[in-house]
């Protein structure tokens, strides 16, 4: 699969730079999450990937789909993303959008991966200890992934906490096989 990082970074930047000039950060963060949200759901998907649909169609569809939820610049970018054919990048552009306004408030971003949903009171635990470590202002997000078995990892920027039963495993298994 390819990595979407590298083509999806010029329009993040490129969309942070206009939002930061007309001092619009929070809300184009906010419209980037509804249509990247949107871009998931599978009539999106289908839409965009359907091939008896000329271009034109598709950006008339999607715009049709965002016109009262978003701002013409997002329409714009609507646009130009499906000119490029790169209308698959609006997760990417989100998530790096969402890093820019991180680091221009100087928040740090913790994902904490854990195998099954933690209950509201160990929720706001781990919350209250990330916290007190990390700024009152970090944003924390909380994704499940099955395959960790139990457990929980944490990461925050290029570094990463493994507490799950899988990466024990792992670590068992490489000292076994050293």
């Amino acid at each position: 699969m390819i990595e979407l990082t590298p083509l999806a970074r010029p329009y993040a930047k490129a969309l942070f730079s206009s939002a930061n000039e007309s001092n619009k950060l929070e809300e184009m963060a906010a419209e980037l999450k509804i249509m990247a949200s949107a871009s998931k759901t599978e009539g999106v998907i289908n839409t965009i990937e359907n091939p008896a649909l000329s271009r034109q169609d598709v950006i008339e569809i999607l715009v049709k789909l965002f016109e009262e939820t978003v701002s013409s610049t997002s329409i714009k970018l609507l646009e130009i993303l499906a000119e490029n054919k790169r209308l698959n990048l609006l997760e990417s552009i989100h998530s790096i959008y969402q890093n820019l306004l991180e680091q221009h408030k100087q928040q740090n971003s913790i994902e904490v991966f854990v195998a099954a949903e933690p209950g509201e009171g160990a929720k706001e635990t781990i919350e209250h200890k990330l916290r007190s470590t990390y700024g009152q202002d970090a944003n924390i997000y909380f994704s499940k992934d099955p395959k960790m078995m139990g457990g929980l990892s944490i990461k925050i920027g290029d570094e990463t906490l493994d507490l799950s039963v899988r990466g024990k495993v792992n670590k068992l298994v490489n000292q076994l096989n050293f």
